[in-house]
């Protein structure tokens, strides 16, 4: 059997192997700052909510004060009417600050995705086996030469 000239060898492959791996590990590093920074903007939207949450509950509590103040000085509607907006504004920041809540545990930015591709890349790069029992023959394939044999190592 011989080696057609246009497939590398033996050598040539594994002297290609270290620079694959680094262009693995770079690619794999850019997709985890790409999917970080993805998720790092939603966990700013979510603080842009609960930021806004805290600007009605600031609201809230001066018209709080205004409604006792309106209580003690005048008998119903203008205490009841300060109340109604204050209590209004406290359902709006609840929403604010649930949704924003919701927002920052749904996209915590950590790369999960990134991550899995780097475990299963990990996990290939482990069952490479180096003179395995089972021949290449035995599977189906050619038979390769052994340690201490003659034959085409490529």
């Amino acid at each position: 059997m011989s080696r057609r000239s246009d497939q590398p060898g033996t050598f040539e492959l594994l002297a290609k192997l270290p620079h694959q791996i680094i262009q693995l590990v770079k690619l794999e590093i850019a997709n985890a700052k790409r999917e970080v920074t993805a998720k790092a903007k939603r966990l700013g939207i979510g603080a842009v909510a609960v930021v806004v949450a805290l600007f009605f509950v600031f609201f809230a509590l001066e018209a709080l004060v205004v409604a006792a103040i309106a209580g003690v000085a005048v008998v119903w509607p203008v205490w009841l009417s300060a109340l109604v907006v204050a209590v209004g504004l406290l359902v709006l920041a609840g929403l604010a600050i649930f949704a924003g809540i919701m927002l920052m545990k749904k996209n915590v930015p950590v790369p999960s995705e990134t991550l899995h591709r780097f475990e299963d890349d990990a996990k290939a790069m482990s069952e490479v086996r180096i003179n395995a029992e089972d021949t290449p023959a035995a599977a189906g394939g050619s038979e390769l030469p052994r340690v201490g044999e003659k034959g085409n190592w490529r």
